[in-house]
């Protein structure tokens, strides 16, 4: 195989701008989102239009959840970008995920919300058959995944698990598997190198979300030994808006990676290139989304989303404390709390420079640096040490909370999975990394 350039884009959420995009419960359904919505359609044109300029990659791939929630509208809108792209020289590979078909479509008008026309799942292939389906040689009508020779000796197992039914959703079930290992070993005898795109994290992004059954491929395990048997060892995905890189190793001791990338239109907004080398080395850098045509209040676009995800952590912890009694006295206080006081009630002694600082803003502020990735929380850090603390006073609490609401077998230290969770381990940077395969 000769290097390979693409970029690689996932979770656009494309909303058609004509359905609506403001208004009083347009506001109130915008307090507890993370991605944009009203300007989401200029920030998708900006990424689109800096990749048509870069000569030195001629393919996209684009990982799923291409709408908002499956408007008609939407996808036409959408549909007429990567038209831009193709004409711009570029070939585009997509898959579709759940929020392409029928997942309660609506635009906001008049202050209220109105119902659109959505899109049967029946009518994708259709709708993107210029867009992978068109180049696959081989492809599985039931789940519409396929395999397409994107370059000389490469090609791209594009994988579609989210069937019709709750049961099929974000699952591999025993026919695709069937159908991937033949499509693997036709690879393999052919000499070429494939490897994989899948709406779903196949290994969990962050340790926690293990525990988070809609965070990662159902029978993600399985899938993961028994793909570097056949010879793919690295997939792209999306779906949990988060930016990371993760290695697994199998029981064979053989190695397979999971890319995924966050949202484009949500924070922090980035998008990958990739170059997979003649031996087989992928490096991977990761864009932030480019200046886009809205009133950013002197913000920076990656400012804009990182404020509108951390005011809606804020807002989603004020939900949960609000309401009547003890509970309203005990949001109230939280609110005012600062580390300071944390600190006294917890008897950890916090550093004088970040005393001041309030409880649920650092909380936000560790949501926010969970999804962009490379988690800084760790021993050497100051807040790092805080959580560590924190940890080990609530570890009689936590211990007590495993045994009621941990059911997999393969989490035994409750607490050992946070810590992992906010501080980033492992060899690989989540945002420009290399990978040998």
């Amino acid at each position: 195989m000769k290097s390979l350039n693409f970029y690689l884009v996932t979770d656009t959420h494309y909303f058609e701008p004509s359905l609506g995009a403001s208004g009083k419960e347009y506001d109130e359904y915008m307090k507890g989102e993370q991605m944009c919505l009203a300007e989401n359609a200029n920030i998708v044109k900006a990424v689109f239009r800096e990749i048509a300029n870069d000569s030195d990659a001629d393919i996209v791939l684009i990982a799923g959840d291409l709408t908002k929630n499956g408007e008609k509208e939407s996808h036409k809108g959408f549909i007429k970008e990567l038209y831009k792209l193709r004409d711009a020289g570029k070939k585009v590979y997509v898959i579709t995920a759940r929020h392409d078909f029928n997942d309660s479509p609506r635009g906001y008008k008049n202050d209220g919300f109105v119902p659109v026309e959505g899109t049967s799942r029946s009518e994708l292939y259709e709708l993107y058959h210029d867009f992978g389906y068109s180049d696959a040689t081989l492809f599985d009508e039931k789940s519409l995944s396929y395999v397409a020779e994107i370059s000389k000796g490469v090609r791209l197992l594009a994988i579609n698990c989210d069937g019709q039914s709750e049961k099929e959703k974000g699952s591999i079930d025993e026919n695709l598997m069937k159908w991937i290992e033949k499509q693997a070993k036709k690879a393999k005898d052919d000499n070429c190198f494939m490897f994989a795109m899948n709406h779903y994290p196949i290994i969990p992004s962050v340790p926690i979300f293990d525990l988070v059954g809609d965070a990662k491929l159902k029978n993600w395990r399985t899938v993961a030994e028994v793909f570097p048997e056949w010879g793919i060892n690295l997939v792209f995905t999306g779906h949990m808006h988060i930016q990371s890189v993760n290695e697994y190793i199998n029981k064979n001791g053989k190695k397979f990676y999971d890319v995924c990338t966050s949202a484009l239109v949500g924070s922090p907004g980035k998008y990958r290139k990739i170059e997979i080398a003649e031996d087989r080395h992928v490096k991977i850098e990761s864009k932030d989304i480019p200046s886009f045509d809205w009133d950013l209040g002197g913000l920076s676009p990656r400012e804009y989303l990182d404020k509108r995800f951390h005011s809606m952590i804020q807002y989603k912890i004020n939900r949960a404390l609000s309401g009547k009694g003890i509970k309203a006295a005990a949001g109230k206080v939280i609110n005012k709390m600062t580390l300071k006081s944390t600190g006294r009630l917890l008897f950890i002694k916090v550093p004088k420079e970040l005393q001041g600082e309030k409880l649920l803003d650092v909380a936000a502020e560790i949501g926010v640096s969970i999804f962009a990735g490379d988690m800084p929380y760790k021993e050497g850090n100051p807040k790092g040490e805080l959580i560590i603390k924190g940890l080990k006073r609530f570890k009689p609490i936590i211990k007590i909370a495993e045994k009621r609401i941990i059911k997999n077998d393969n989490i035994t230290d409750l607490a050992d999975v946070l810590l992992r969770s906010v501080g980033k381990a492992g060899e690989f940077s989540d945002n420009d990394t290399i990978i040998k395969l």
